[in-house]
């Protein structure tokens, strides 16, 4: 089979030098295969009703939705003006509310791009007004935004889950614990920098926030309400046994457009736009997923993924050796790949080898989501740094945002271990509730 897998990187890597779309590549490389060894074009239908097949795929677009129903309806910024005040008591004053406004709309948008579309179009030109430094400014919006895939409804779990047949509810409650722990440790990366260098504040904004009451800090907390009322309306109903993530991604969009309305800036015209956008990511996504379950099909069809699951099991070898090796798979892929292909084309291989080695799915599906998130900043596909500059403007250089990305990505490693040395992070929560 070492032909198959020329045959595979010539052509996969091939395209995708050429600036070929990825799904398109990981598609046409899936065809080829097909047609030299995997049973030709029928099998194609079979490989797209498959990936698309699937109950979990529907809660996608609404939550999708309420991320654009948020961001255009400008209930975003009431969250910035409610958390900056509070913030200001903390080493590293406003560059704390960027951690801190991420890993609250990474509980309603459910994907990285709108949160740090969101995030960066409020804070980037309040923290240059203040003259923060420019790398930690940009840096911590583009490594906080993935929380968005740790914290529920994540778009990645949800993907997960249906690829692999677990509990999306499950995989939900086991991303909070984890994602929490990651926003504090940015935030305590933040204050031991701001400790060892005190000029990453300026002095004016430090001298400012001082003359503040806590009292008056706090009162705008209470202006969350109606994010927080998104939020539950997406997430509780699941873990009660209500509703489906589906059906509950439909009362969420229902909340945000009754919220959007009421307490913010929406209209007729910009939900039609929330509406538009909503589809493109949605046909970005699928398009996607479609791509890979072809190439995914194709080896199936070879029972490649049967062949490197027993070569590395017989392996006389420790199985963190194994982990380590799928670790380190996954941040190689994630300097190509966006999260969506690494999934789908890696867990006919993957998923296998953890099942046979005891792991517990669900706790696999938070791993995979963290080393999806490193992959959302490390260039030269990280995903985020492209967003960051969009926000940021054209003039800022990559260079620059990852130099201050780079920091935090120790913290999402430190995360990675913990979570491997206790599992129970993940999924002591999603037990406790019932969900598995």
């Amino acid at each position: 089979m070492i032909e198959v897998w020329v045959v595979l990187c010539v052509v996969m890597f091939g395209l995708l030098f050429a600036g070929v779309w990825v799904g398109v590549a990981l598609g046409v490389t899936g065809i080829v295969i097909m047609m030299i060894w995997g049973g030709g074009l029928p099998l194609i239908g079979g490989a797209v009703w498959g990936a698309l097949h699937s109950y979990g795929f529907t809660a996608l677009p609404g939550f999708i939705f309420v991320g654009e129903v948020i961001l255009r309806s400008g209930l975003s910024s009431l969250a910035f003006k409610a958390i900056a005040p509070l913030a200001s008591r903390l080493p590293g004053k406003l560059l704390q509310v960027n951690i801190m406004l991420c890993t609250m709309f990474g509980a309603m948008f459910g994907a990285s791009a709108a949160c740090v579309a969101a995030v960066g179009g409020i804070v980037i030109p309040e923290l240059r007004q203040r003259k923060y430094k420019e790398e930690l400014i940009l840096g911590t919006i583009c490594v906080a935004g993935t929380l968005a895939f740790m914290l529920p409804p994540s778009s990645q779990f949800v993907i997960y889950g249906s690829l692999v047949d677990v509990s999306i509810g499950a995989l939900f409650a086991a991303g909070i614990i984890p994602g929490l722990i990651m926003a504090g440790s940015f935030m305590f990366y933040l204050w031991l920098s701001v400790r060892i260098d005190p000029t990453i504040c300026p002095p004016d904004d430090e001298g400012e926030n001082k003359k503040v009451p806590l009292k008056q800090q706090l009162i705008p907390l209470l202006k969350l309400w109606p994010l927080l009322l998104i939020i539950g309306c997406c997430i509780v109903p699941i873990y009660v046994g209500l509703a489906t993530p589906t059906e509950s991604a439909g009362l969420g969009a229902a909340a945000a457009v009754i919220v959007g309305l009421a307490f913010g800036e929406l209209r007729v015209k910009l939900l039609w736009d929330c509406c538009r956008d909503t589809t493109r990511v949605c046909a970005m996504l699928f398009f996607i997923i479609v791509g890979a379950s072809i190439m995914s099909g194709a080896v199936s069809q070879l029972g490649m993924p049967r062949q490197v699951v027993q070569g590395i099991v017989s392996l006389d070898v420790s199985y963190i050796w194994i982990m380590a090796a799928i670790y380190l798979l996954y941040l190689i892929l994630g300097c190509v790949f966006d999260g969506i292909s690494m999934q789908v084309m890696t867990l006919p291989f993957i998923f296998p080898i953890i099942v046979q080695l005891g792991f517990d799915p669900v706790w696999f599906g938070v791993i995979m989501c963290l080393l999806v998130e490193v992959g959302m900043v490390t260039p030269p596909v990280g995903m985020n740094l492209f967003i960051v500059q969009a926000v940021a403007g054209k003039q800022t250089a990559l260079s620059t945002i990852f130099r201050g990305s780079a920091p935090f990505l120790g913290c999402c490693v430190v995360v990675l271990i913990l979570l491997t040395i206790f599992p129970g992070l993940a999924t002591w929560l999603p037990k406790a509730l019932g969900q598995y």
